[in-house]
């Protein structure tokens, strides 16, 4: 970035997870540090275990309703598509992307530079800065960047786990003292449901265009995510088809993780969006449930969705 870039806002997805809400904040810091005039901000509510964190150490993270004054340059992390855009950023105003997943959509992002890298976590990618470069690192960024780092690769078990993230973890730990059974106590908080279905089904939830396909993923990652579905199995399968036609998509369905590496639950209504995911990923659906052994993230499913449909198209 040059001197005419110097005045940043530094943000991630609307109601963002704890990755987002680490690398704004430390990415904000890691400028700041190299001289740049950066803020970081997020829009919308932070999800459970982000908000965990923050509350648990007295964390502050800006919580905007509008961007800024003089703020007008944008840095995105942890985010590279348009329909994830908080709406009052409009894409010729980004001028860098940092994100971890293969699905993106930079090509519309016209002034950008960007930083691809296909890692467990994009609060991996932000940490590497501080260490590659030398640059000390607060004690509130090490503490954010930490869990979201296991948090995104589940405890180190998920399939795109890379050595990076581990030896970025193991730095971290070293950046600061972290409490006993600290990740314990984030994977508690994240499954912790308090709010309506409808809302945790919308919480994290993202939406991907695939040729002329609209896919909606919901994803779920709590403790015992198995037995959550089953019981309110019901609940799901009415729910999905209204966030379909809400969202004007092409199929929905829900990937839920179990936080102790328990393997994955999926629940689909469409005919069509089963055969795919059986295809895929090699699973049975039984009365609009299927059961993977596996911990399988939607970033690794997005990917496969993706090649499936382009075959289709050519």
């Amino acid at each position: 970035m040059d001197d005419s870039t110097k005045k940043i806002l530094v943000t991630t997805y609307p109601n963002p997870d704890i990755d987002g809400t680490a690398c704004s904040f430390a990415y904000a810091e890691f400028l700041n540090k190299k001289g740049y005039d950066a803020v970081t901000g997020i829009f919308g509510v932070p999800h459970r275990e982000a908000q965990f964190v923050l509350d648990r150490f007295n964390i502050k993270i800006n919580r905007l309703e509008s961007l800024p004054e003089g703020y007008e340059k944008i840095i995105l992390v942890d985010m590279s598509d348009l329909e994830a855009l908080p709406k009052l950023i409009k894409p010729e105003q980004v001028i860098e992307i940092i994100d971890h997943r293969t699905t993106t959509e930079i090509e519309k992002f016209i002034n950008t530079k960007v930083q691809i890298e296909i890692v467990g976590a994009c609060a991996t990618l932000i940490a590497e800065k501080f260490k590659q470069n030398n640059i000390p690192i607060s004690k509130e960024a090490a503490i954010l960047l930490y869990p979201a780092i296991v948090s995104n690769t589940i405890n180190f078990q998920g399939k795109l786990t890379t050595d990076r993230d581990k030896n970025m973890g193991e730095w971290l730990t070293k950046q600061v003292e972290f409490p006993a059974d600290f990740i314990k106590e984030v994977f508690i908080a994240k499954s912790n449901i308090t709010k309506p279905l409808r809302d945790i089904l919308l919480e994290d939830f993202k939406a991907f265009q695939f040729k002329n396909k609209k896919v909606g993923i919901a994803q779920l990652e709590i403790i015992n995510a198995n037995q959550y579905i089953k019981n309110n199995l019901l609940e799901i399968i009415k729910i999905l088809p209204e966030i379909k036609k809400q969202k004007s998509l092409d199929y929905i369905f829900l990937n839920s993780l179990d936080l102790e590496g328990a393997g994955n639950t999926l629940v689909a209504v469409d005919d069509d969006i089963i055969k795919l995911l059986e295809s895929i990923l090699n699973i049975k659906f039984v009365n609009n449930l299927a059961i993977a052994e596996r911990l399988i993230m939607r970033k690794e499913i997005t990917p496969l969705i993706q090649s499936f449909f382009e075959k289709e198209t050519n």
